[in-house]
């Protein structure tokens, strides 16, 4: 326990300085928690007997995080950024697809075109989805956000309100699940009750509509929508990471960070909550031009 603390400590003052300081630090810290994830993932998969392949899959994953990071480096905008990292996704999986045949032709491997979908998918989960923090972070759909101690970047506010809303469901979920939880939730994850995934839900929603009203200053029904989505996604997330962890017969993805496990056990949550907030932000906004 002293270990999980220790180690969530320094976390969180490493997150807070990374985040504040944002820029290149930021898109950085962003694409080595991606290639470490794409090393999770592909050792995950080789646990199994099967192969992801890191020519094209790591590859094409972490060039997708680097656009994202290129995108604000050039200043582009959020649409450009969000045309080439379809390119590569496109491309690549192309590619991995090639690569997959090309073994099967070459050197005879059985399994290539489930490899090959093994491949797209963690390219996907450890490329895509990290992209789309990076584009969270860097979104300029509002002004900048004097919250009276500090000027906030609408894009940093927004990353730290779906953070906070993630912490709060896993929290939530967590406390009241131990106290009250009586009832199974999910067969994947055994641990989890229907009492704390609702518990989890309720304080994620909560945390999240206050955040958007008093630090977004958004229209309700926005905001009502941002933290459904956060309240979902977010557990949706974890389970999808723990369905992962079970069809590969691991318990954790990694040892990376001390008393938490690997880099996908920790931001799963968020890997499925900042693209799906990032699209609503983006039609929240496209809306409030309209309406103007």
């Amino acid at each position: 326990m002293l270990t999980r603390i220790i180690t969530g400590v320094i976390g969180i003052i490493a997150a807070v300085g990374i985040i504040t300081k944002g820029g290149m630090l930021f898109n950085a810290a962003v694409a080595v928690l991606a290639a470490v994830a794409w090393y999770e993932y592909h050792k995950m998969v080789e646990n199994k007997g099967c192969h992801a392949y890191t020519l094209t899959g790591g590859v094409g994953a972490l060039l997708m995080v680097l656009v994202a990071g290129a995108g604000y480096y050039f200043e582009l905008e959020g649409v450009y950024t969000l045309a080439f990292i379809v390119m590569l996704t496109a491309l690549f999986f192309i590619f991995s697809t090639i690569e997959g045949l090309w073994l099967h032709c070459n050197r005879g491997e059985q399994h290539w075109a489930e490899n090959s979908a093994l491949t797209a998918w963690g390219m996907l989960y450890c490329g895509l989805l990290f992209a789309h923090i990076i584009l969270l972070r860097t979104f300029d759909g509002g002004p900048h956000i004097d919250l009276g101690f500090r000027v906030f970047e609408y894009g940093e506010i927004c990353l730290w309100i779906v953070l906070l809303g993630t912490w709060a469901s896993d929290t939530f979920a967590y406390f009241f699940g131990r106290a009250f939880g009586k009832t199974p939730f999910c067969s994947v994850s055994p641990k989890k009750s229907f009492e704390g995934a609702v518990c989890g839900f309720v304080g994620c929603f909560v945390t999240v509509l206050f955040l958007c009203i008093i630090c977004l200053g958004i229209a309700l029904w926005h905001a009502v929508a941002v933290a459904l989505a956060v309240a979902i996604f977010a557990p949706v997330g974890d389970l999808i990471e723990s369905i992962v962890k079970r069809s590969f017969d691991i318990k954790d993805s990694g040892k990376i960070f001390p008393g938490h496990g690997g880099v996908l056990d920790r931001f799963d949550s968020l890997l499925f909550t900042a693209p799906v907030v990032y699209y609503l932000l983006m039609i929240i906004s496209a809306l409030s031009m309209f309406q103007e």
